[in-house]
């Protein structure tokens, strides 16, 4: 399903876009010239209730931050995370540009903004601590979902 053309009042100024930007852990210590290099790359997105955002096993190059509403990950039928406004969410594919590891379903009404692959490189070339932020942020992922394994028995 398509994403429906709405648009979020919440997040439609470009200062409100910059807030958000910076309000998320990827984009906190980026500097303000940055940030609002990456308001015009933005692409606003809106979800209905239920819809699917993404799909596992589809091909990704895009990452998506949370405006207003929640997302849900799964794996299958099985939650793995819910993320809210100022959250983002699928920077597995944007980095690779493969297959997505999870699905990613609105919990509700969902305004999101979308970046792209390559949008998103060239803001990592004008700022090496974006670069550094998204391998902060993946690592303290792994490390809370490596926490919620349950042990190995030999």
């Amino acid at each position: 399903m398509a994403p429906s053309s709405d648009h979020s009042p919440a997040c439609a100024s470009a200062l409100e876009r910059v807030r958000l930007l910076k309000g998320t852990a990827l984009f906190a210590q980026t500097p303000e010239n940055v940030l609002a290099a990456i308001e015009p790359i933005m692409r606003e997105m809106a979800f209905a209730p239920g819809q699917e955002i993404f799909a596992k096993g589809s091909l990704g190059t895009s990452l998506f931050i949370v405006c207003t509403g929640e997302v849900g990950i799964f794996d299958g039928l099985r939650p793995l995370a819910t993320f809210s406004p100022g959250d983002f969410f699928g920077e597995l594919a944007l980095l690779d540009a493969e297959a997505r590891s999870a699905s990613a379903v609105a919990q509700g009404p969902v305004a999101a903004f979308r970046i792209d692959q390559e949008d998103f490189y060239d803001v990592m070339e004008e700022c090496a601590e974006v670069g550094r932020n998204v391998l902060r942020v993946l690592c303290q992922r792994l490390r809370r979902q490596n926490e919620k394994m349950p042990p190995v028995v030999a």
